[in-house]
């Protein structure tokens, strides 16, 4: 990389400071019709017209991920997972978030090595009752003094992610109540239910529990996320993936490998789930024709794009590259795709000068009086690679371009030093996105495990990354980070 220039009872938990059906645009009643939105990330689509208006009108896949899911009937109701979200259709036939953190569903501290604070009953006893009649006032206000933008000296910043997650064009595409927003941001998250607190692990890692999910931010690249809690649970029912330290707090769970891909996808012990059918809940559904091209979710967070126009559209990119931007999109890597937005650069394959390169940022100067030429080369020797795989590594270069455009200067080798290590971290983010905290579970190739590897150090901790990034680039150049 370069810059040049669960307990025995499962019945779901009816919540105290649940919103109900009432707040927001109202899901529409749909027949079912033809396979709503696929995504060929997962090998999921969007079935249910309820799930796929609830997934546009609350942030598509910045707020949830893509699906990991068929639609199928859990503890009663019609239920999908995504990667961040379990949606529900309650009886009323409105879609909503699942209360994954409730106890007897994962309501966990430590899950593959990483610890969260445990939930703080006191917060529950002094968040507003949804029965005052300035509720609306009350628990936007409870959310700000519980969950700060600074904690311990860093700009853990979740309030402001708390209160950005759905855009006023998203909820309402024809036009609405901006003073609604704060209610429909309840609807995803619900109310504090920690104090923010260190990893003990890892002090660069700040979290905070929320009722339906938990608030990650990252020192090193001082940027804020929620967690996969999707990704968790469907580990937890299928025993993929499934982290040992989650695994051991779970042996009491109902949930713990319930699912059963050799009994037909059916569960493992069948009676324990009421009211559920996991038949190949989680078989992926093959593409058909043309699905993929039209209707891709944006992780975008620039607003004045609309969400239903695909990002390869509006970038600047080299054929052979479809695939890859489209994958992009559910980095979660918004910023980066901002910049690269902003920027007009230039994406493309293209040679590098040696084999240990596989991407590069270029910015060239093209007199005072235009603006630079950016671009970001990918090896051409790459252009097999999992589309995944080249989005993360646009994603780091895309760190480069996003500091350059803040004006930071990397001219001293310590600078240098940073840019690296800022690019390293989000591009272990996205990869993480994409494939969770373990990485890709089978490496294809050389570039695949070369990212799982960086994943792997990213969780350790930021002295880790610190030293490894230090050790990858032993004779930097003033310019860059050369080896």
């Amino acid at each position: 990389m370069s810059l040049v220039m669960v307990a025995a009872s499962v019945a779901p938990v009816v919540d105290a400071f649940s919103l109900g059906a009432g707040i927001g645009p109202p899901m529409p009643i749909h027949q079912a019709s033809a396979r709503g939105p696929y995504f060929p990330e997962t090998g999921y689509a969007i079935d249910e017209p309820h799930f796929a208006d609830y997934f546009k009108q609350r942030g598509g896949a910045s707020t949830f991920g893509f699906p990991i899911s068929r639609t199928f009937q859990f503890l009663g109701l019609p239920t999908q997972f995504f990667q961040r979200i379990v949606l529900q259709i309650g009886a009323d036939g409105a879609a909503r978030p699942l209360n994954l953190l409730d106890p007897g569903m994962m309501g966990f501290t430590r899950i593959n090595g990483s610890t969260f604070p445990a939930p703080d009953d006191t917060l529950s006893t002094t968040a507003p009752s949804p029965r005052r009649p300035d509720y609306a006032t009350a628990v936007v206000e409870f959310v700000r003094r519980t969950a700060p933008d600074t904690y311990n000296g860093q700009p853990v910043a979740f309030f402001t992610t708390f209160m950005d997650t759905v855009s006023l064009a998203e909820a309402f595409p024809n036009g609405g109540d901006v003073s609604l927003l704060p209610l429909i941001n309840l609807e995803i998250w619900g109310v504090p239910t920690s104090a923010p607190a260190q990893d003990p692990n890892n002090n660069g890692f700040i979290y905070q529990r929320f009722q339906r999910g938990i608030m990650h931010y990252d020192a090193v690249c001082r940027c804020t996320q929620a967690l996969l809690l999707g990704d968790h649970f469907k580990s937890l029912l299928t025993g993929e993936n499934l982290p040992p330290d989650l695994e051991q707090q779970a042996r009491a769970s109902v949930f713990l490998r319930h699912y059963a891909p050799d009994l037909a996808g059916g569960p493992r012990r069948p009676g324990l789930l009421p009211d559920s059918d996991l038949t190949n809940t989680f078989v992926t559904q093959p593409a058909r024709a043309g699905e993929g091209d039209t209707l891709r979710a944006s992780a975008v967070s620039s607003r004045a794009a609309a969400v239903d126009v695909p990002l390869r559209s509006r970038l600047r990119v080299a054929r052979g590259l479809e695939e890859t931007i489209d994958a992009l999109e559910g980095s979660g890597a918004a910023a980066v795709i901002d910049a690269l937005l902003q920027s007009e650069a230039e994406i493309a394959f293209g040679p590098l000068p040696t084999t240990r390169e596989y991407a590069r940022y270029l910015s060239l100067s093209q007199g005072q009086l235009r603006p630079p030429k950016r671009s970001i080369v990918i090896s051409s020797a790459l252009s097999r690679s999992d589309p995944k795989a080249l989005a993360a590594l646009i994603v780091h270069e895309g760190a480069h371009l996003k500091d350059d455009l803040a004006g930071r200067d990397n001219r001293t080798v310590e600078a240098c030093f940073q840019f690296e290590i800022r690019a390293f971290a989000q591009q272990s983010l996205a990869w993480q996105a994409f494939y969770g905290p373990n990485g890709k579970p089978q490496p294809k190739d050389e570039l695949d495990t070369w990212l799982n590897s960086w994943l792997a150090t990213h969780r350790q901790g930021s002295n880790d990354l610190d030293k490894r990034v230090r050790e990858f680039y032993r004779q930097p150049r003033p310019t860059g980070c050369l080896p």
